[in-house]
């Protein structure tokens, strides 16, 4: 929503279309990912739109009790298999020349603990500065023996899911910084180090045991093909009709 005008919201609600949301940022304290400058998306201005809206989908919880608070049917959903994503092979251990794998923004939340990982185990970090296409940031996280998820500085709480799923259809083994709020729809998805461990001695001791990170990457994968993620868009489109 955040990429759209209030005029556009409006003529969306104006139109004859039905139509639902699916957000993929997080929603939290009447803001888009903390920024103020979302704000109107959650004012009067922007009532109609949201009293048109038959439904509303993310992955975290908090945009769903927010959006349900404002008297928008919601529910939250857990991103599933896709066999697109699935790759023709399985890179062998052999073959995983990169130690410690990050990709995603850096802030410097996320900057402090790659700087502790990187003075224990190296880490490739890759920015979307970088546009690196898709498939090659695929294949190199196939080649890497722990691919980092980080959260990011408070207020935010959460891990986001899509990392996670995406590399569980790699067969890649994550390790994560330990979310501030539980999450079961992750769990099983990675492994977490403690809280007060150092995240380099974590890092190093998972690169230095291939077959334990080879038996958790698989069963990331069996949990993750196990998961249709048209379900929760059937049960609301069920719900609405």
């Amino acid at each position: 929503m955040q990429y759209l005008t209030q005029q556009d919201l409006n003529n969306i609600a104006e139109s004859s279309h039905e139509y639902g949301l699916f957000d993929v940022e997080y929603i939290a304290c009447g803001m888009v990912n903390f920024k103020s400058d979302t704000s109107w998306i959650f004012g009067t201005g922007v009532r109609p739109f949201l009293d048109r809206c038959r439904f509303f989908l993310s992955y975290f919880n908090e945009s769903v009790r927010m959006m349900t608070d404002l008297g928008v049917f919601s529910r939250c959903v857990t991103p599933g298999f896709v066999p697109q994503f699935e790759p023709d092979q399985v890179i062998g251990e052999s073959d995983k020349t990169i130690d410690a794998y990050f990709f995603g923004n850096v802030d410097a939340h996320r900057a402090e603990i790659l700087r502790r990982i990187d003075r224990v185990v190296p880490v490739v970090v890759q920015t979307p500065s970088q546009v690196t296409p898709l498939f090659l940031r695929n294949a190199r996280a196939s080649r890497t023996k722990v691919v980092l998820s980080l959260g990011r500085a408070r207020p935010f709480t959460h891990i986001g899911p899509m990392r996670l799923v995406e590399m569980a259809h790699l067969r890649s083994f994550v390790l994560s910084e330990p979310p501030a709020a539980p999450q079961r729809e992750i769990e099983g998805l990675c492994e977490y180090w403690e809280a007060g461990e150092d995240p380099g001695e974590a890092t190093r001791a998972w690169v230095l045991d291939p077959e334990r990170r080879r038996a958790r990457a698989e069963a990331a994968f069996a949990r993750v093909k196990a998961i249709d993620p048209l379900t929760p868009l059937s049960e609301v489109l069920e719900r609405c009709a």
